[in-house]
């Protein structure tokens, strides 16, 4: 395991963005297979191109922007640790956590072939009970990812807690009906 982290975090510090562009696909796939066969257990009946458009998400728009995002907020000028973590996990979840939801739906919503009402339609039924749910979940770990994960590895720590997130996500895209994060957590 010590060989893998190794390799992982060597991989990391020639090739960053793309590191993370794979990391982030990777773990993307991974909750939308999740929720695809543990959840809906729809078995033969996979909807790859649901995955294709979960993984275009989250390694092509995704990673970069939240790469570029996690450098933007390192810059703060707040050098004490755990004042600086709360400023950095408020600006993330307060200003870029609702951009970001606004973005997966719009992305997700037509990738599907559908229109800017059908965007509409999806970020009004799903967006606040998303973004509530997102918070429930990240303010903990920004904090503590904030304070106490150094910067080249604070989205791989967004991409572990992402797995079951990216479940939640995946079937908040694919049902017209909101999902609470405590079903996902049952099933899982």
């Amino acid at each position: 395991m010590a060989g893998l982290l190794g390799a992982y975090q060597s991989f990391l510090a020639r090739r960053p963005l793309f590191g993370n562009m794979v990391t982030s696909a990777a773990l993307f796939a991974t909750g939308d297979v999740i929720a695809q066969q543990g959840i809906e257990k729809k078995g033969k009946d996979h909807d790859f191109a649901r995955t294709g458009r979960i993984v275009a998400w989250g390694g092509g728009v995704f990673a970069p922007v939240v790469s570029v995002w996690f450098r933007v907020l390192e810059r703060v000028p707040i050098k004490s640790k755990w004042p600086g973590a709360i400023v950095r996990m408020s600006l993330d979840q307060f200003i870029a956590a609702p951009f970001v939801l606004t973005g997966f739906f719009t992305f997700m919503t037509l990738l599907e072939g559908k229109d800017l009402n059908a965007v509409r339609e999806k970020w009004d039924a799903s967006f606040v009970p998303t973004l509530k749910a997102n918070w429930s979940v990240f303010l903990p770990v920004q904090f503590l990812n904030m304070g106490l994960v150094p910067l080249q590895y604070r989205l791989l720590v967004v991409n572990a807690v992402n797995i079951p997130w990216n479940t939640y996500l995946s079937l908040q895209a694919a049902k017209g009906k909101n999902v609470e994060p405590a079903d996902v957590v049952k099933e899982l």
